[in-house]
């Protein structure tokens, strides 16, 4: 893939960022403490897998993409 492309993916998949923290935040709201539960490890997992399978590896294709902390 080319870097236009990575940097466009990159982008993209740390745009889920605020709609994940929306996400936790209205599931927080649900009452039934095995729904929300539920719902708190699928958010979860999303977030794992839009880290963990777009954008490390687009960080490790391309470490100068990678944020300065």
């Amino acid at each position: 893939m080319d870097k236009d492309i990575a940097k466009s993916l990159l982008s993209l998949g740390k745009s889920f960022d605020d709609i994940i923290v929306k996400m936790f935040a209205e599931v927080e709201k649900i009452a039934d403490e095995n729904l929300k539960s539920r719902f708190n490890k699928a958010v979860g997992d999303l977030m794992g897998s839009v880290a963990r399978d777009v954008i490390f590896p687009i960080e490790n294709l391309y470490p100068d993409l990678r944020p300065e902390d």
